[in-house]
């Protein structure tokens, strides 16, 4: 755990073919994830989506990187704020939710 208390990750050894396939295993889980969460969520309405979505971006844009420049951090960083907005979006599509206001 790191001083904020979120996970701290280290990867030796990643090039571009093992990032990719830990994105789609990482995707996949998270739909998975989110599918089961929200079989505990159908009696309430889309807030728990909204907070669940602020949460996890909030969390993704506080990631700090070591050992790379502050250039590719921040194109690494904004590239996966994307791929997250996307696989939340599309999730909320899936669930029928309306999209946040």
């Amino acid at each position: 755990m790191n001083k904020k208390g979120g996970p701290v990750v280290s990867i030796s050894g990643a090039d571009d073919k093992k990032l990719a396939a830990a994105l789609i295993a990482v995707q996949s889980a998270l739909w998975v994830a989110i599918e089961a969460l929200s079989k505990f969520q159908e009696a309430r309405d889309q807030q728990w989506f909204n907070d669940l979505e602020e949460v996890s971006l909030n969390e993704a844009k506080g990631t700090v990187t070591t050992g790379i420049s502050i250039e590719s951090e921040a194109e690494s960083l904004k590239f996966g704020i994307d791929v997250l907005k996307a696989i939340l979006h599309s999730k909320r599509v899936q669930l029928g939710l309306a999209a946040k206001p």
